[in-house]
C-alpha cells in the first residue's frame, strides 16, 4: 500500500495524518498502528471517466480559458478562516474522516475514523480517534503529553512545551507525531500558507447538513484540495477533501467537521488515566523532521 504525501502547507497539515490519525517513528509507530509504505506498481493508470462533470455548470465550456487563476475571494476567505480559528479559546470538534490507501492492485480503499478533539488554549488538548476497532489518541495538560493505544494496551508520556502551538511543532519536529486535525492549528498562524497555491476558485454556496457553506477549490503542485467554509460571522471549516495528484490512483482524504464553541470542560478531561493492564513504554525521538525540511 502507498501513502499520501503533500507539499507546502498541505504537507504540514496532512502528510502524516492522512496515513493514520497519528503516525509515529520507532516504537510509537507500533503503538499507534504504523504507516503504509509499499509502492504502487506503475502499471496502474488512471481511467478516463465518461461521466459528464457537474463542474460544467461553472461556465468553463469549449473555447473558454482553463488557465490557472487565483481568485482573490478564495484566498481572502482562507485567511479570514485562519484568523477566526486562531481566535477560538475553547472548542470541541467532532470529525468524520475517510482516508484512501492504495492497494497493490491499484485499487483505492477508504479507512474510516472518528476524531473528537477538545482544546482549551493556550495549554490543554485531548484527541480520541476511533477506527479499525481501536481507540487511540493524545492528551496534553500543559506540562507533558501522553499518547495511548487502547487495543495495544500501551501508552507513553513525555515532557512537553508550555503552549499548544509549541506542542504541535515539537510533536512534528522531534517525535514524528502529527497532531490530529493539525490543520486547525496551522491555519492563520503567520506562515505564508498561500504561497504554494497555484490556483484558487470560489464555486458557490452548498448545504452540508443544516449549514450553508461556501465551496472553494485550490490547487498546489502535487495536490488538489477543496474546502467548504461556513457562511456568516463564524467562518468555520465545514468540510475538506484533499487529493494526491502525484499518484495514478489519486487517493483522497475526506473530513467533515462539526463544531461546539465555548464548551465547559472538566479538569479531568485533560488528565490521562491508563486502563486496566495498560503498560507504559518509552517514546523515542525521531532522527529528522517528518516533512523532510528544517523546522
Amino acid at each position: 500500500m502507498n501513502k499520501i504525501v503533500f507539499p507546502g502547507v498541505i504537507a504540514r497539515t496532512f502528510a502524516v495524518q492522512l496515513v493514520s490519525p497519528i503516525c509515529l517513528a520507532l516504537i510509537g509507530a507500533v503503538m499507534l498502528g504504523g504507516c503504509a509504505h509499499q509502492k504502487v506498481a506503475s502499471k496502474h493508470e488512471p481511467v478516463q471517466s465518461n461521466v459528464p462533470s457537474p463542474l460544467n455548470d461553472l461556465g468553463s465550456g469549449p473555447g473558454e480559458s482553463s488557465a490557472a487563476i487565483i481568485d482573490a475571494r478564495a484566498t481572502s476567505e482562507l485567511d479570514a478562516m485562519g484568523r477566526y480559528l486562531r481566535s477560538l479559546r475553547t472548542f470541541e470538534v467532532n470529525a468524520n474522516t475517510a482516508t484512501d490507501v492504495v492497494l497493490d492492485n491499484g485499487q483505492n480503499v477508504a479507512f474510516l475514523h472518528h476524531t473528537v478533539l477538545k482544546v482549551k488554549r493556550p495549554d490543554r488538548l485531548r484527541a480520541d480517534i476511533t477506527g479499525n476497532g481501536n481507540v487511540r489518541g493524545i492528551v496534553y495538560d500543559g506540562h507533558r503529553f501522553t499518547i495511548f493505544n487502547e487495543k495495544k494496551g500501551y501508552y507513553a508520556r513525555h515532557d512537553a512545551p508550555p503552549t499548544l502551538d509549541a506542542l504541535v511543532h515539537d510533536l512534528a519536529a522531534n517525535w514524528h507525531i502529527e497532531t490530529p486535525l493539525a490543520d486547525l492549528f496551522y491555519w492563520g498562524n503567520g506562515k505564508p500558507d498561500n504561497s504554494a497555491i497555484q490556483s484558487a476558485q470560489t464555486l458557490g454556496d452548498e448545504k452540508i447538513d443544516a449549514r450553508t457553506c461556501t465551496h472553494y477549490a485550490f490547487r498546489e503542485a502535487d495536490v488538489d484540495w477543496e474546502l467548504w467554509v461556513q457562511t456568516g460571522r463564524r467562518p468555520l471549516p465545514c468540510k475538506m477533501i484533499v487529493t494526491d495528484t502525484t499518484q495514478p490512483a489519486r487517493p483522497r482524504h475526506d473530513v467533515t467537521y462539526h463544531w461546539r464553541l465555548n464548551p465547559a470542560f472538566a479538569a479531568s478531561t485533560f488528565v490521562f488515566h491508563p486502563g486496566p493492564g495498560a503498560r507504559q513504554i518509552e517514546l523515542k525521538p525521531a532522527d529528522h523532521s517528518p516533512y523532510g525540511e528544517a523546522e
